[in-house]
């Protein structure tokens, strides 16, 4: 095998090996055999199938047997797991082919924004992506992804992305927080935006003026514009991904309307064939609280995915994956003052490989305007003031943050809160999400 960069390497993993793939070459880097691999799989395959998997996985990276070779492939697939994800790859296996973990190294990467692709650094919650992909797939999908701010839900939908990509789905991609508030005002203006953006996201070439313009009602009319016109346009899967849906919650008759006729659609595509091709992705911050009958809602169908915090193991991992030799004691230490949320973690491991910070000193400064969150926590004090209801939230954070027991709060206030982050729910209230919150908005409170 000719020597492989790791531009080539990356291309590879990240857009040529296949969903069914994934699960075998994971379990066959932590030195599984072949039987144990298909046993562990759901749908159970038998051994030869994962045979034929590993030499396809294999090829995929150019890697053949020489005549009379044996399984020198698959050793020379292992070796290059080990040059270029190495945490990918088993403890016995790093030793066996002279690598250690503690020689690897990992280009560092900014934590602001979304998990590039190919990062080192991205962390899999469970078996969730591998869900998410096998779901947009699926004839009339719909995955519905609910998280707060900071959780990680554009770098899923990216990967998600991704994959309808990868397979040559059509795309398109909404994002509510680009509507103006006048499109909010009338429900004819916020339908002709919708579909107008359809059409442009598609290069459709359409006369969508006269299909918004029959008098069977504004929904029929934008039903039939999407059947006729970006259905009909092209045999093949379309997903359309709609980002912030929770922007349409404080217009009701907007909300009643546009939410029933995504029901109404979700439906068609599990029974009529010409909605087959239809996908849909839902992102939202906040419980739902428009209120919508049940057999009219798009929230209690499809696949749900709330995205949690980080677990214990998933921050020793990608500690780990920084090159910082962690355990638990230091995990619980970070844990105490940030949670598990994933853009804190990342933001604190971060800082402390790139620079010359302790655990001790990013902990004693976090909550406060000279610390590492400064920057992060001053953008959710500035945020406030651009919800609805200001100064009703301002005081209901007073209150949170302030108690020393859950609280209750007024319903609408409270999933306002809930989207921001700052806050979270248990049965018996509403309490901050982690101490650094509590910490810094106390006493912003008493400025």
């Amino acid at each position: 095998m000719d020597k492989m960069t790791k531009q080539e390497f990356e291309a590879i993993y990240t857009d040529k090996l296949k969903t069914k793939q994934r699960p075998v070459l994971k379990e066959f880097l932590q030195d599984k055999s072949d039987q144990q691999i298909a046993n562990s799989l759901t749908p159970k395959v038998t051994r030869s199938c994962v045979s034929d998997h590993i030499s396809n996985i294999c090829q995929l990276f150019n890697i053949t047997n020489e005549s009379g070779g044996g399984y020198t492939q698959r050793e020379e697939l292992i070796l290059l797991f080990v040059t270029y994800k190495p945490e990918l790859v088993c403890e016995e296996f790093l030793k066996r082919y002279g690598k250690t973990t503690s020689e690897t190294r990992k280009i560092l990467e900014d934590p602001e924004g979304p998990v590039p692709l190919n990062s080192d650094f991205y962390i899999e919650r469970s078996l969730m992506e591998a869900d998410c992909y096998q779901q947009i797939l699926g004839r009339g999908s719909m995955i519905r992804i609910k998280a707060p701010k900071l959780m990680g839900k554009t770098s899923l939908l990216n990967r998600i992305i991704e994959r309808a990509k990868t397979n040559h789905y059509r795309l398109v991609c909404l994002d509510f927080r680009e509507a103006e508030t006048e499109i909010f005002s009338n429900l004819n203006d916020f339908f002709h935006w919708f579909c107008l953006n359809i059409s442009r996201e598609l290069k459709l070439e359409s006369n969508m003026d006269k299909n918004l313009q029959g008098g069977v009602g504004i929904l029929m009319n934008c039903k039939n514009y999407f059947e006729d016109e970006v259905l009909g346009a092209r045999d093949s899967p379309l997903v359309l991904v709609l980002e912030e849906i929770d922007c349409i919650f404080p217009y009701k008759e907007i909300s009643e309307n546009f939410f029933s006729m995504l029901r109404s659609w979700f439906e068609k595509s599990q029974k009529r064939e010409g909605w087959k091709n239809l996908r849909m992705v839902l992102l939202y911050s906040t419980n739902v609280y428009v209120k919508l009958p049940y057999n009219q809602s798009p929230f209690n169908v499809g696949f749900e995915v709330k995205l949690t915090e980080f677990s214990q193991q998933n921050i020793l991992d990608l500690a780990s994956r920084h090159q910082l030799s962690w355990g638990t004691d230091e995990v619980d230490a970070l844990m105490a003052m940030i949670g598990g949320y994933p853009y804190l973690v990342r933001k604190a491991l971060y800082h402390l490989k790139d620079s010359n910070l302790s655990l001790a000193d990013i902990l004693q400064n976090a909550a406060t305007d000279v610390g590492i969150y400064r920057q992060c926590l001053q953008a959710h004090w500035a945020n406030l003031a651009n919800l609805q209801n200001y100064s009703e939230l301002k005081a209901a954070l007073q209150q949170v943050v302030s108690a020393e027991s859950a609280v209750k709060l007024e319903k609408v206030l409270e999933f306002k809160l809930l989207s921001t982050g700052l806050v979270k729910q248990n049965q018996h209230g509403i309490t901050p999400s982690c101490r650094l919150y509590r910490e810094y908005f106390a006493e912003k409170f008493r400025d």
